[in-house]
């Protein structure tokens, strides 16, 4: 199994990436749900790039470079890696439909995310905590 340096932990407040664990010196055995998991963070994290990137401006692209740390970290094969770029851009385009312009219910809908977030972090952080 490729082995996690770092997780995203999903605050309630927002999103912050956080530096994970050193790298495991045993092999970690990572539950079957972990592909489903990555995709629907990588869709998360796509999701709260669009809705800084409609309030804040073009110029924030903090989630996309947190996407971008995660694919480095993961490593994943090519087909993977497409699959959870996809699920990045579904998000962006879920939300771009949702909330053309920034608008008082973004906040909101961040803080929905963060908590599905912060749930997909911490069943993708379990197997390195036991």
């Amino acid at each position: 199994m490729r082995r996690l340096y770092a997780l995203f932990l999903i605050a309630v407040s927002g999103i912050v990436a956080v530096p994970g664990m050193a790298q495991q010196t045993m092999s970690i055995e990572r539950p079957p749900e972990t592909p489903s998991n990555l995709l629907q963070l990588a869709n998360i994290i796509g999701s709260v790039h669009y809705l800084n990137v409609v309030c804040k401006g073009r110029s924030t692209q903090e989630w996309r470079e947190r996407m971008v740390e995660m694919l480095e970290l993961e490593n994943p094969d090519f087909r993977f890696q497409g699959q959870l770029i996809a699920a990045f851009n579904q998000g962006y385009r879920d939300q771009e439909f949702r909330f053309p312009v920034c608008n008082d219910k973004i906040p909101g809908q961040i803080q929905n995310l963060s908590k599905k977030g912060r749930i997909l972090s911490d069943a993708l952080a379990d197997p390195y905590l036991r």
